[in-house]
């Protein structure tokens, strides 16, 4: 009981006072939605049925704002056939609505999409991992609903 008094009396602000809270504007949109992944291609299907994908240029039907990517940093390991890559896909200014992500791969794969997220003020931004399993020339979807 001691103890939780003294735990009270330091942690209590200075003055009585609650420290104050930074409020997000009314209007605070979100800023971009990112997903991630290696060794898959990577495609996002908007609530438009817009599309944004790593493994071509879907110039019409684009989804407006996105940018996608593929990094292979050095080399493969010795007796692979590939390099470990990873695929990413931003969307900055995301619409309202269902985002259909989904993976591809050749071979079958077991890994971690990363899906990172961030609001207009960066008062309030996040991420999350989704484990997937792909089969070999298949491909596995989720959603990611976004709100205002």
């Amino acid at each position: 009981m001691l103890g939780y008094a003294a735990w009270k009396g330091l942690t209590k602000p200075p003055g009585g006072h609650a420290p104050a809270r930074r409020a997000a504007p009314a209007n605070d949109s979100l800023s971009f939605v990112s997903v991630a992944g290696e060794g898959v291609d990577l495609e996002i299907i908007g609530p438009t049925g817009a599309r944004a994908m790593t493994t071509g240029s879907a110039a019409e039907g684009r989804i407006p704002g996105s940018e996608t990517s593929v990094d292979c940093p050095g080399f493969t390991d010795p007796g692979a056939k590939e390099a470990a890559c990873t695929a990413s896909i931003t969307v900055n200014t995301p619409a309202p609505g269902d985002y259909t992500v989904i993976a591809r791969s050749p071979t079958p794969r077991a890994l971690t999409v990363n899906v990172g997220w961030s609001t207009v003020s960066q008062l309030k931004r996040g991420g999350f991992d989704v484990r997937l399993q792909v089969a070999g020339g298949g491909a596995t979807a989720f959603a990611v609903v976004v709100a205002r």
